[in-house]
């Protein structure tokens, strides 16, 4: 039969572009920021506001600083007294600011007034680094002295880069004390950037003695939004039959949304205290049984931070879970998630150092002890943990001192922490549970020493010990019948640290049976304008020490150097990393462009033994092992103009394919309340070969349209193209009738995958209290997309309209709530596969037949709704 394909009416969103584009573009160029009805209250306004004005940024400044140094204006006149306001200046302004008595509020209170837009933005993050997120809140509202701020913790701060860092450092050095905002943006070689993120969280001020308070953030969210494409299909695949017969579903425990709620707070400014907890979509409900009362399973971490004894800086210690990482995150960054090309500037930035840990991090969290201290010019850092892990164990046991035991087989990252993989009854019937299957007890240490201020060598050290043996093997994860048909997994799986060489006792723990080693330098320097950062380390598998042999005879070793430098309007960067294939530590989380086991068999779950076992590659933190060279660069050739472009060219180990990724993009803006984004990518695999199936090339194009609009609102039309190209794909046919002969069917298969997307988001700001958010459009193929505070990404093959609305209300100077509905609505199918009936026809005395239908068949129409639901206390 016929495929009836339907189409939706692209007429509808191009209606909508019509009626609001032109209007909205009038209204852009015809209104200011500030008018007489929406005028500015100068004397309570932060500086992100004043700087709003009509005027330079210099005048703007000096506008905030009168009020904040000299008191508020008490007549608008004397706006004349700001140098660079001359008498026409004033006439604008008049009708744009209203002078009002200052509102006295406490320092906290005035920084969420200020900073209350981003406030807003960090805590709705999902995809940020949770460290790095609550260290930017705690500034944010507790600014540090930037006399007082060390470089490590400028590294850390939003948007700051190493040169940044290096130049505040080094002119607080040239200049004894930083007294203002002007004096900090008098420094050399910190780029405008730098300085607008700075001041964000510093002060200028003596600190307050002898007056402690509590102060703490709380963060709730909850949402159903399902899991995406295959994962979601692997999900899927285990049905709620299976789970209830497994004894490891409970009906009545199952159907809850995701949620995450997490408390930060400070007893003054040396005692920390965190607690968070996290419960995925429809996974069962873990929680400690008190006696008294049951409560969920939760992280905790109490904290104490800038002590001195003696000549001795204790910085910090903290006690519970906490989080790790140093230099390029080679050896030790403990978070589960992955983050592509990760390389610690911008966008892609890694908490450096010492942290209480509040992430949704489960299984690589760090359960124990850790301290910092500081001794001059040296930093030594110390930590322990002892943890359950998750893990999939191998069904065939060995003999381990005579004792027989089930080996580990894979360290595994679950979306939803069943005891069992629903799937696998041979596991639940021999009683191998996958979650906390293997206990491991972590220690180490990372030391250093700063040569100069900004130029910093180290060493970082850790073992891990494991209650059971490491033994790797394919055959116990793939499906039998499908591992015989394959003549080749892959060397990356291959590759896998376990073995008898990884067998060993521990002295500090009398249930060790293995253990994993690993060690690594690192370094850092910038010169002026250039940051040079590299790290290396060793995986010791008793080999000796490699230091870069190659010849695979020696430890396997993994590598990561870069250089960047910046000037105002223009910085660059370009890395290389080289890991080679047996370095398999689970705490690496550097550099790369894909995930570990990208390209195996654990990344096709329909081979595996339960296909949840494909959150082996789905879920895996840790790089794949690749070699290749990366660049960036991002240029403002004017105020109209800015250019920016990324080109990766890398090798995966496992098999020699070589692969490129180039991405450019330009921002126009022909007048400032209009900006126009045009983004190209180029992407492919083994694009010269072509004797080889693993060729593909990635064409997309994304462009959007952004109005600005009175009131900080703003209407952004967007357009999508792409195309994947690849060879025929033969396996994909198949025969109309059940019994053809396989020389006479379509062998040609299909060789490419389009995509496109057309759609418009709207943001309406009633106020500075009252905010809604919303997007219509339509989408066919894979398509990405920011939604408000959530990074969605979602694939259809018929095409599906997509929409979502926001809301985002400060219910008071402390309190917020954001709650959004999204819904997606798939094409319906028309067509029906005859050969699913055999071809046979329906015949007289059924209702179908009846009907006028030969065939039986349904209307099916896929259909999803999610929520999102945040709310948010500061205090």
């Amino acid at each position: 039969m016929k495929n009836r394909e339907h189409r939706f009416p692209y007429f509808a969103i191009c209606l909508l572009i019509f009626l609001l584009g032109p209007a909205s573009i009038a209204r852009a160029q015809n209104s200011s920021v500030y008018s007489y009805e929406n005028q500015l209250d100068v004397n309570n306004a932060s500086f992100e506001d004043v700087s709003r004005l009509p005027v330079s940024a210099e005048v703007a400044e000096r506008i905030f600083e009168r009020i904040e140094y000299q008191g508020p204006f008490t007549s608008i006149f004397q706006l004349r007294e700001i140098p660079g306001i001359t008498q026409e200046v004033l006439l604008e302004l008049k009708p744009l600011i209203r002078i009002e008595p200052y509102t006295s509020k406490s320092e906290r209170e005035s920084r969420i007034e200020q900073l209350y837009f981003k406030l807003d933005r960090w805590t709705g993050n999902e995809g940020a680094n949770q460290a790095l997120v609550d260290s930017w809140i705690e500034k944010a509202l507790e600014p540090v002295n930037i006399n007082d701020i060390r470089y490590d913790e400028l590294l850390n701060l939003q948007g700051v880069s190493p040169v940044d860092a290096a130049a505040i450092i080094a002119y607080r050095e040239q200049v004894g004390n930083i007294t203002s905002l002007r004096d900090l943006r008098s420094a050399p070689n910190l780029s405008y950037f730098g300085y607008r993120n700075t001041r964000d969280f510093v002060d200028f001020g003596e600190a307050e003695t002898g007056k402690r308070e509590f102060h703490g953030n709380l963060l709730f969210r909850s949402s159903n939004t399902p899991f995406f494409t295959e994962e979601a299909e692997a999900n899927a695949d285990a049905a709620e039959g299976q789970l209830e017969n497994s004894g490891i579903y409970d009906a009545t425990n199952n159907r809850h949304p995701e949620y995450y709620t997490r408390f930060i707070g400070s007893w003054g400014k040396d005692i920390k205290i965190g607690v968070s907890s996290w419960h995925a979509l429809e996974e069962p409900i873990l929680q400690y049984d008190l006696g008294f009362a049951k409560v969920p399973r939760s992280k905790f971490y109490l904290g104490l931070e800038g002590k001195q004894v003696g000549p001795l800086q204790v910085r910090k210690v903290y006690l519970g879970n906490y989080s790790l990482a140093f230099g390029q995150g080679v050896v030790m960054e403990n978070t589960d998630f992955f983050q592509p090309r990760k390389s610690g500037f911008g966008f892609r930035k890694r908490f450096l150092g010492l942290a209480g840990d509040n992430s949704r991090t489960r299984q690589y969290k760090l359960t124990g002890a850790a301290a910092e201290f500081a001794l001059g010019d040296a930093h030594l850092f110390l930590f322990g943990s002892f943890d359950e892990r998750d893990a999939i164990l191998n069904r065939t046991p060995i003999l381990f001192n005579g004792e027989e035991v089930h080996p580990v087989n894979q360290l595994i990252v679950l979306d939803q922490r069943f005891l069992f993989a629903p799937e696998d009854s041979f596991r639940v019937e021999d009683n191998l549970p996958w979650r906390n299957s293997v206990k491991e007890l972590l220690f180490g240490f990372h030391a250093s020493y700063d040569v100069l201020p900004a130029t910093q060598i180290g060493y970082t050290y850790y073992e891990s010990v494991y209650d059971r043996p490491l033994r790797p093997d394919v055959g116990e994860i793939v499906d039998p019948v499908e591992l015989r048909q394959i003549s080749q997994p892959d060397n990356e799986i291959f590759a896998s640290y376990g073995g008898t060489y990884s067998d060993a006792e521990n002295p500090l723990w009398s249930d060790a049976k293995s253990f994993r080693r690993v060690m690594g330098i690192n370094a850092q320097s910038v010169i002026r304008n250039l940051a040079l950062q590299a790290e290396y380390a060793e995986l010791d598998r008793g080999q000796g020490l490699a230091l870069f042999d190659a010849s695979g005879d020696k430890n396997p070793w993994a590598v990561v150097g870069s250089a960047y430098f910046q000037y105002n309007s223009l910085n660059f960067l370009a890395l290389y990393r080289n890991y080679q294939l047996g370095f398999d530590n689970p705490y690496q989380r550097s550099f790369s462009n894909y995930r570990r086991y990208k390209r195996t068999l654990y990344e096709d779950y329909f081979y595996l033994q339960d296909p949840r076992y494909g959150q082996l590659y789905t879920n895996n933190p840790q790089p794949q092992m690749e070699e290749g060279f990366y660049v960036s660069s991002r240029y403002q050739v004017n105020r109209q103009f800015v250019l920016s472009g990324e080109y990766d060219n890398w090798r995966r180990k496992a098999d020699d394919v070589t692969q490129f990724r180039l991405r450019g993009t330009v921002q126009y803006r022909p007048i400032w309340p209009i900006a126009i984004n045009l983004r190209q990518k180029y992407q492919g695999r083994e694009t010269l070969n072509e004797q080889t199936i693993e060729y593909f090339e990635n064409l997309e194009f994304r462009g959007d349209i952004r109005f600005r609009l009175s009131r900080f609102s703003e209407l952004t039309l967007l357009y999508l193209n792409a195309v994947v190209k690849f060879r025929p794909r033969p396996r994909l046919f198949y025969p109309i009738d059940p019994g053809e002969e396989l020389q006479d069917a379509n062998l040609a298969g299909n060789a490419a995958i389009n995509s496109e997307a057309l759609g418009a988001f709207y943001t309406h700001n009633f106020n500075e209290w009252l905010k809604v958010r919303g997007y219509l459009g339509y989408y066919r193929g894979f398509f990405w997309s920011f939604e408000d505070t959530q990074f969605a990404v979602m694939s259809s093959e018929r095409g599906a309209m997509r929409y979502w609305v926001s809301v985002y209300s400060r219910l008071s100077n402390s309190l917020s709530f954001r709650m959004k509905f999204t819904r997606d609505v798939d094409a319906p199918l028309t067509n029906f596969q005859t050969r699913n009936t055999d071809n046979e026809e329906i015949g007289p005395g059924t209702n179908s037949f009846s009907n006028g239908s030969l065939y039986g068949t349904d209307f099916i129409q896929d259909q999803q709704s999610s929520f999102y639901l945040e709310l948010n206390y500061s205090f």
